[in-house]
């Protein structure tokens, strides 16, 4: 037997390790094609006015129309900033906007004419709304952001000077003409919606990078048939309709422009959209004006067919609803603008002749009527189209190349970097130069549809075009000093070359020697945290390909993740798994828990603590020795899910609470005959995974269950599992190893380490025991079609065997780790495992029966509420 490693073929000319986006060639398609791959983009926008949301929700459209698949977060920054924040600030708006206006000018004014006022406005915002999002940023994981929000956008250009935050960011500003409180020249693209706005943007921030795109808004808005959008509307196709709309709240000089529009008589038809302004309303239903001649509306939802109907649309702000009537083709008056923004937007407006305007009711009727009313009225003429940013600027912004020093003062030594959540730099922590924190997957591929094996360069190429959409894989660890925790840098290009290593087996090598030594070596800390290694000669066009990631990059759920990103799963996803659903963005940012959660959880914790600290040390037994070596040693094996499950429901027990069992067998299989009567294994678990970033951090929570030795039935034993189990997640213990992980974060960073290294060994747990269930069912990598996935997990020091389980479609794949000391056991340990299994389905067969309760909690990300049988009560004998 012998195995070959062949260098990494480099990327061929013209391939580039930084394409994203429709800007560069293939960028985000799929091998062989042109189908661009899913990305995670955030959506930064705020409910004050409807202008920020509709631009939001515009650039949600178009992200799903640029790459099918994508998900998209959204959250809203008045929401994360604090309780009331949102309506303090949205009270304090229509105060200044109705009632003060000359204040608000006066602010507004200031900015522009004081540079100091403006910057310490902005850095004022921006920590304040930063330190807010953060969270939120973390939590989703996106791979860009998009923000339609001036306070959002502050915070994250707060975010990128000081925590590093290295994912592509651009600010659409969803006004006509911009004001240095909407630019950032800390983000990558800030967009404005017409060339004449760029000079503007440019004196409001110096230094920033600028692009124009068309105006954003749903694709809905567009030019049409106006006698037939009339006619859907209710309104006379044979009189020109005009509609006044001031914005979502409806306030300025309405009543009195409807008042002088109504008065030209039968040849114009008002329309009147008041938004949420239900005074507005009751005040133009008091008028008794000429019910043929003024239709009130509030809330319009099907705004786009409106504005095709409407011959003039009349405004007062230049925020959203004027960039629908431009998108719409539809001219724009606008009469009496507000304060402050609203006469900017106008002036600018009028200025490149997109609009008019009108500073009386006199002024507004003879605009009409010159262009409306009479044989000398003349056609409005819409705005014409003018070069921009397709697709809304997104594939710019994707493909957007910052200089790594651009936010940085030329004093800072040390780059900003995001700090580890405390429950990451835990794995940081506890690794040593025997016990390395390696968590992944050894995969397994057939042939192409050609026939030919998955190859290096197959792979370097679809790596090549998908890291930019990946952001767990562009980690890179940073030193942050002594006394705090380290940081992440994500790098905006990587070299997929430098994390891929190729081996060719001969005949009658299956590779297990090349996956022994991959899974003993470190991981360079000089880059991202991950390796890949290709095993390739093996039969039937067959490869194999190792994935490993550092543990502080995240869980297992991480890992599967990092895999949905890379593999082509279209048409496969697993039934019960999530959806993305054009035009529906996901809420994220956390909400606040109703008292009564509250309490519970609070209840919960304090069981939970309480068990951890009177639960003792583990047993004690001869295999949990410190490591003296880095060395492992992996094997693997396969169960065939239908007798796995055949005999979940026999034992009314999950399939995690079988797999539990059956690893409690083989360890007592092939311990010795003094064996302890029991081992303590820690299993992660996790209650929420809806609400976790899926590929990159760790996020599940973890208990530790007595695993039973001695000699007993197959069912007594499951029985024995289930109870310990289902007690250990009933007793809050892993919302209280969460909540202690967390508060470890705040020692200092040689405190955190040494109290990490001191809790996490074989002083507190025997074995580690890892379940998930696949989301979906079959998928190809650059063509080649996935047979088996088996998941690999990371050992603890004093700790010589890991197991970690995933549930497949038609399997249930098992991955065995075992340090040094314990390399010999691997094949008689996986023997064990299937002759276990065959035990327990002779013993339900011939009468045997187990017994167990309900639980509402599920190992590491499975679905929640499965259930392979129903539960009864009982008493193991077990034990």
């Amino acid at each position: 037997m012998s195995a070959t490693m062949r260098p990494v073929p480099p990327l061929a000319a013209g391939q580039s390790t930084a394409t994203g986006g429709a800007a560069a060639p293939n960028a985000g398609a799929v091998d062989g094609g042109t189908e661009p791959i899913g990305r995670r983009v955030l959506v930064v926008s705020a409910d004050i006015g409807g202008g920020h949301d509709a631009t939001g929700r515009a650039l949600a459209e178009r992200v799903h129309t640029l790459w099918p698949g994508s998900r998209v977060g959204w959250v809203d920054t008045l929401d994360v900033m604090g309780p009331g924040v949102g309506h303090l600030f949205r009270r304090t708006y229509l105060t200044n906007v109705a009632a003060t206006p000359w204040l608000y000018e006066f602010f507004w004014a200031s900015i522009w004419r004081h540079r100091w006022f403006a910057t310490a406005s902005k850095w004022f915002t921006g920590a304040w709304a930063g330190r807010r999002l953060a969270p939120v940023v973390e939590a989703f994981d996106p791979d860009l952001i998009v923000s339609s929000y001036p306070l959002g956008s502050a915070g994250l250009a707060w975010l990128r000077r000081r925590r590093g935050l290295g994912v592509p960011i651009g600010a659409w500003i969803c006004d006509f003409a911009p004001h240095p409180s909407w630019v950032y020249r800390d983000l990558d693209l800030d967009l404005v919606v017409h060339p004449a706005a760029l000079p503007v943007a440019a004196v409001a921030a110096p230094g920033v990078r600028l692009g124009v795109c068309a105006p954003p808004v749903v694709d809905r808005f567009h030019p049409g048939d106006r006698a037939d959008a009339a006619r859907r509307c209710g309104l006379d196709p044979t009189r020109a309709a005009v509609v006044v709309a001031c914005g979502s709240y409806g306030f300025g000089h309405v009543e009195e422009a409807i008042r002088a529009l109504v008065d030209i008589g039968d040849a114009v038809q008002v329309v009147a959209v008041c938004g949420r302004n239900e005074q507005l309303v009751a005040q133009l239903a008091a008028l008794r004006l000429p019910p043929d001649r003024l239709l009130v509306r509030q809330w319009v939802d099907d705004m786009p067919t409106l504005l095709r109907a409407a011959r003039l649309v009349v405004t007062n702000a230049g925020g959203a609803t004027a960039l629908e009537a431009w998108a719409s083709g539809t001219p724009i008056v606008m009469y009496r603008p507000i304060a402050a923004h609203g006469m900017a937007n106008a002036s600018l407006m009028a200025a490149a002749g997109l609009a008019e305007t009108a500073q009386s009711p006199n002024a507004l009727v003879a605009c009409v009527r010159s262009r409306l009313v009479g044989p000398q009225a003349t056609e409005p003429v819409a705005p014409t189209a003018y070069p921009h940013l397709p697709d809304l600027g997104l594939p710019a912004l994707a493909d957007a190349r910052r200089p790594a020093d651009r936010t940085r003062p030329a004093t800072v030594t040390r780059p900003p970097s995001w700090p580890l959540r405390s429950q990451d730099a835990f794995f940081l922590h506890v690794q040593s130069a025997t016990v390395a924190q390696h968590i992944g997957t050894l995969l397994e591929f057939g042939p192409r549809p050609d026939g030919r094996p998955l190859t290096a360069a197959d792979l370097v190429a679809l790596l090549s075009r998908r890291l930019p959409a990946i952001g767990t894989l562009r980690r890179r660890l940073v030193d942050r000093g002594r006394w705090r925790r380290p940081g992440w840098v994500i790098d905006r290009h990587v070299n997929p070359t430098a994390h891929f290593d190729e081996v060719e087996v001969g005949p009658d090598d299956d590779g297990s020697a090349a996956l022994d030594r991959f899974w003993s070596q470190p991981l360079p800390d000089d880059r991202p945290l991950w390796r890949m290694m290709l095993i390739s000669g093996l039969p039937d066009g067959h490869t194999r390909l190792a994935v490993k990631l550092h543990h502080s990059l995240g869980d297992g759920m991480s890992v599967i993740g990092v895999l949905d990103r890379l593999l082509d799963l279209s048409g496969n996803r697993a039934a019960g798994a999530r959806r993305t659903t054009p035009g529906a963005p996901e809420r994220v940012g956390a909400g606040t828990p109703e008292p009564g959660e509250l309490i519970h959880g609070l209840r919960l914790a304090a069981r939970g603590l309480t068990r951890l600290a009177t639960q003792g040390r583990a047993p004690t037994t001869g295999f949990n020795r410190p490591a003296s070596s880095p060395d492992r040693r992996l094997v693997t094996a396969s169960l065939p899910a239908a007798e796995v499950l055949r005999a979940a429901r026999s034992c009314r027990a999950h399939a995690s609470e079988l797999m539990l069992a059956l690893t409690a067998a083989a360890l007592a299989a092939v311990q010795p005959a003094d064996r302890p009567p029991r081992l303590r294994a820690m299993f992660a678990v996790s209650r929420s995974p809806r609400r976790r970033a899926p590929t990159q951090g760790n996020w599940t929570g973890a208990v530790t269950l007595d695993l039973p030795l001695r000699r007993c039935s197959a069912t007594d034993r499951v029985a024995a599992v289930q109870q310990s189990l289902r007690t250990a997640l009933a007793s809050g213990e892993a919302e209280a190893a969460g909540l202690v992980m967390r508060a470890m974060g705040v020692l200092p960073a040689p405190l955190h380490a040494a109290l990490a290294r001191r809790v996490y060994t074989n002083r507190h747990l025997n074995v580690i025991v890892s379940y998930m269930a696949l989301p979906w069912g079959a998928g190809l990598l650059a063509g080649a079609p996935l047979l088996a996935p088996t998941p690999v997990v990371a050992l603890a020091e004093g700790v010589p065997l890991g197991v970690g389980v995933l549930r497949c479609r038609n399997t249930f794949e098992i991955g065995v780790l075992l340090d040094e000391s314990l390399a010999d056991a691997g094949p008689a340990f996986v023997a064990a495992l299937r002759t276990s299994l065959a035990e327990l389905l002779h013993e339900v067969d011939t009468g045997g029966t187990a017994t167990g309760g309900p639980t509402d909690q599920v190992p590491d990300g499975g679905p929640a509420g499965r259930r392979e049988g129903p539960a009864s009560p009982g008493v193991p004998q077990c034990a």
